[in-house]
């Protein structure tokens, strides 16, 4: 049996959440590539870079040139601002050798408005600075332990989580690493994203089993922590599904599950999500990406071969269930014709890695089985419902290259999105199999 229920016949950088983040504050028709992007706050200046330069080298810098532009397309919209600062300088004690150092830099939304007041109550900073100074190097210090050098994450250089708020990575652009746009990734790209993923689900397992505490404060996503009533487009994805089906004869025989699922299906996802802060454990506990989406990767050829593979934005990593993750891969990173064609190979795949992973860092406790791992998602079956139902037009949407504010703040778009001939076919292959997993039952 197949990971939903049926046999298998044979883009830039984002974080699930911080994705829904972009959804939220451009609900606004406050657009970050507006305002925010390229007014630039005084503060991000020669003298700002000159401190962090500074400490990177230990000594005192002067620097020739700083390009400042945006870490974005147009087409992209992001809950944080991104610059990328490419800086000329040298050493006082080398005055004569020029250096070149490129930073990618974070920063809060700064213009007053709806889109600086919502990102507040979400914790992207303090979730993405405690992932990559307690979390993310303690997994990597396990696998280092055991010879494994995999690379979870960019480097971070700096950061502030005092007003303004910032953080700066080293520039992966420099190291050859481009965003994957407008494209569905590759077979070969999805299993080392999900190689990676096993890694950190692996090690945070293990840490779990003796302590949870630290990883257990990750709780917090925009869906789990914001009011749903007021955003509209993470609200209306059973309501826009409902209306699109009601059009094609075929399909309106699903219209009964939708409304019943309508009644309890967000409820179900916040129960979902809460789970562990609420004392109803699944069997399995992770450290989730929580964004693991496919905007939220970069990719490294070289001689048209595919070296390396680096995830970004941890911005709402939650303790969870590992199916809070797969489930958003299903929707957010795979490719139409994965869902269709690959789905047991991927979830093998992400298994034998997890499980290989355990193994090669000596874990002496219960590893968990594919059989498990299917009984997770089956369990998480609603977040999947809710997922494809709220996001699949926006995985479209990336292929086409459609602007996020489009597809954002207007209803319209996201019906003409879902009205689509190969979503609707895809929804006929989808929906029954839906059904068969009781996806339309509470």
């Amino acid at each position: 049996m197949c990971l939903w229920g049926y046999k298998s016949d044979a883009f830039k950088c984002w974080s699930l959440f911080e994705y829904l983040g972009a959804i939220m504050v451009n609900a606004s028709s406050e657009a970050c590539g507006g305002d925010d992007a390229f007014s630039t706050p005084e503060w991000i200046n020669e003298d700002f870079f000159k401190r962090i330069l500074e400490k990177c080298e230990n000594e005192s810098v002067e620097i020739h040139r700083l390009r400042l532009s945006s870490g974005t397309a147009s087409t992209d919209n992001y809950a944080s601002i991104l610059y990328r600062a490419k800086i000329n300088y040298s050493l006082c004690s080398q005055a004569t050798q020029e250096k070149l150092r490129s930073f990618v830099m974070k920063t809060e939304p700064f213009v007053e408005g709806l889109k600086k007041d919502k990102m507040n109550e979400v914790p992207l900073f303090e979730t993405e600075v405690r992932m990559y100074t307690k979390v993310l190097p303690k997994i990597e210090a396990k696998l280092r332990e055991f010879s494994d050098r995999t690379v979870l994450a960019p480097k971070l250089i700096t950061y502030s989580l005092e007003a303004p708020r910032y953080i700066v990575f080293e520039d992966l652009g420099i190291e050859g690493y481009l965003p994957i746009n407008n494209r569905p990734c590759s077979l070969e790209e999805i299993k080392l994203a999900l190689k990676k993923l096993a890694k950190i689900h692996a090690i945070s397992f293990q840490m779990a089993q003796t302590d949870n505490h630290e990883l257990a404060t990750f709780d917090k996503t925009f869906i789990n922590t914001i009011d749903i009533a007021n955003f509209p487009v993470l609200r209306d994805g059973i309501k826009l599904m409902k209306e699109v089906i009601s059009d094609q004869p075929d399909l309106r025989k699903y219209l009964p599950h939708f409304e019943r699922a309508e009644l309890f299906l967000i409820p179900k996802v916040l129960d979902l999500l809460n789970a562990p802060k609420n004392g109803k454990r699944s069997g399995i506990q992770v450290l989730n990406h929580g964004d693991f989406h496919v905007k939220n990767l970069m990719v490294k050829y070289v001689d048209n071969k595919l070296k390396e593979l680096i995830l970004l934005d941890y911005q709402v990593s939650m303790f969870g269930s590992p199916a809070i993750d797969l489930h958003y891969a299903f929707t957010m990173m795979y490719s139409p014709s994965m869902r269709m064609e690959n789905m047991d190979e991927l979830l093998y795949y992400y298994t034998k890695n997890f499980q290989d992973t355990l193994h090669s860092v000596q874990y002496k406790g219960h590893i968990p089985t594919i059989t498990e791992l299917r009984a997770e998602m089956r369990d998480y079956r609603h977040w999947g419902l809710y997922l494809v139902s709220t996001l699949l037009c926006f995985n479209y949407a990336f292929m086409e290259g459609i602007g996020m504010n489009e597809i954002v703040e207007s209803e319209d778009a996201r019906r003409a999105l879902l009205t689509n001939s190969k979503i609707l076919d895809e929804l006929r292959i989808l929906l029954p199999r839906f059904l068969y997993l009781g996806c339309f039952e509470e």
